[in-house]
């Protein structure tokens, strides 16, 4: 009954899904920009608009995230060695 043993997979740190995250905010920031620069047609120059701004705010929050869980992390460490 070997298969119905499964491996236990742990899920992905808070701090490494949102430095994914991140990441992902800032390319999809960079395609959009590279997109803008390439259109003429008034929806698509909107469309893109929008697609910028929607990566800028999301890059802002999981950055603000980012550094939430860094110093939670960081001020835990501290409690530790004390």
């Amino acid at each position: 009954m070997n298969f119905l043993k499964t491996k236990k997979r742990n899920p992905p740190k808070k701090e490494d899904f949102l430095k994914k995250a991140l990441l992902e905010a800032q390319k999809n920031f960079e395609d959009a920009y590279k997109g803008l620069q390439n259109v003429n047609d008034p929806d698509l120059i909107d469309s893109y608009i929008y697609a910028i701004n929607a990566a800028t705010l999301r890059y802002k929050v999981l950055l603000h995230e980012v550094k939430m869980v860094s110093n939670d992390n960081s001020s835990a460490s501290h409690r530790r060695e004390a």
